[in-house]
């Protein structure tokens, strides 16, 4: 009967793990960084992708209702887009390395909050 209990209880306790993972992984898919920037969609733009020129990053842009979405690599999104007034960030955060470490700090000289 414990053999049993216990067997059902695995896939129990997986999934519990599974849903705790995703919840406090940045890269299940919530923006790491989302703020609003006075910056016009276009300078934040400009600004991010000579900033991953200057680290030798490739970027694949794709435009998105009232913006860009620029791409990174290793799923390191940023969201780039007019609203309300301003511009709205949001850094993707994806697969972290040496060579994709700088986006994090160019976000802020780009799209001061």
């Amino acid at each position: 009967m414990r053999k049993l209990a216990v067997t059902l209880s695995i896939p129990l306790f997986l999934a519990a793990c599974a849903q705790y993972e995703a919840s406090h992984n940045p890269d299940a898919g919530d923006p790491m960084k989302d703020n609003m920037t006075n910056r016009p969609v276009n300078e934040v733009i400009q600004c991010m992708t000579q900033a991953a020129a200057k680290h030798d990053n490739p970027v694949k842009t794709t435009p998105i209702p009232q913006g860009q979405m620029l791409d990174f690599g290793d799923s390191n999104i940023v969201k780039v887009r007019a609203d309300n007034g301003g511009t709205t960030f949001r850094y993707y955060a994806g697969k972290r390395n040496t060579s994709n470490l700088w986006i994090e700090s160019a976000s802020k000289e780009c799209a001061p909050g």
